[in-house]
């Protein structure tokens, strides 16, 4: 619903812009068509288009791109765009046929060449189609990821565990067992007992879970947080950062914005 409602409205925005700009060149052209024909035209192909959302939806549902499906889902999805350019069409001709009788009392001619408007046509509907189901996949993937956030906090908040997705697994840890976490682009590198897992998840997420979970957590960089109970010595840097030094022996370099995190810091100005 949501990817309807956004193609929807993206789509009305491209069928004002282009009935305008028909018009437009109308008239610096010197000729005076009916003004409501490419309004006819437009409206009946982005109603066509609408309809046809929810279909390619089931199919984005039924064949999604992944890593695992990506060949099974090329070949789906290519026959798939096929049958929604045939079935826009269509949808264009026949409500365009009405329109015209009804509304210009005329009829409609469409394609005068039937293989290369055809063609003409599915080049035209190839991208409408791959951006909705983009769309879709992108909407999805931030839904579940929302979800799985909410099932990781109630579940740290119930049992003080942590979870993790890591690639195709989803690992679990005692809260106790978190070392420090650090952001790396759209993953999370996090330190669990002594090794280091790639999580797909953000910072801020983790560190939600973690404090549900109890843990006492410092915030040492922008990047950078750390469980406070792993925390053995803090050492001045000449920078005026400083040097986060863990019970294993691990340094981990802090930022003197974040100074006033450390447990028994005392807090500095900022720059």
């Amino acid at each position: 619903m949501r990817v309807w409602l956004l193609g929807v409205v993206f789509l009305a925005g491209v069928a004002v812009t282009n009935t305008l700009t028909l018009i437009t060149e109308a008239q610096r052209a010197g000729t005076s068509p009916d003004w409501l024909e490419p309004w006819i035209l437009e409206v009946t192909s982005v109603v066509s288009l609408g309809v046809l959302i929810p279909a390619v939806a089931a199919l984005e549902r039924r064949f999604p791109f992944t890593i695992e499906t990506l060949r099974s889902a090329s070949v789906a999805h290519l026959a798939g765009s096929i049958a929604f350019s045939a079935s826009h069409m269509l949808g264009m001709w026949v409500s365009r046929v009405i329109s015209f009788r009804l509304v210009l009392g005329r009829d409609y001619a469409f394609l005068d060449d039937p293989l290369a408007d055809a063609l003409y046509e599915y080049r035209k509907d190839l991208l409408p189609y791959f951006i909705i189901v983009m769309l879709l996949k992108l909407t999805r993937d931030m839904l579940e990821a929302r979800q799985a956030a909410r099932i990781s906090r109630d579940e740290a908040r119930s049992s003080g565990r942590l979870t993790l997705k890591s690639g195709g697994r989803m690992l679990m840890f005692s809260s106790a067992s978190f070392v420090w976490a650090s952001s790396a682009g759209n993953y999370v590198e996090v330190c669990i007992d002594g090794r280091v897992y790639l999580a797909r998840t953000t910072l801020k997420a983790l560190l939600e879970q973690i404090m549900d979970a109890g843990v006492d957590v410092a915030r040492i960089h922008r990047t950078l947080i750390v469980n406070s109970a792993h925390l053995s010595e803090i050492r001045p840097r000449r920078d005026g950062d400083f040097t986060a030094v863990l019970v294993d022996g691990t340094e981990l370099r802090g930022s003197r914005r974040y100074r006033a995190n450390v447990p028994g810091a005392t807090p500095v100005s900022q720059p």
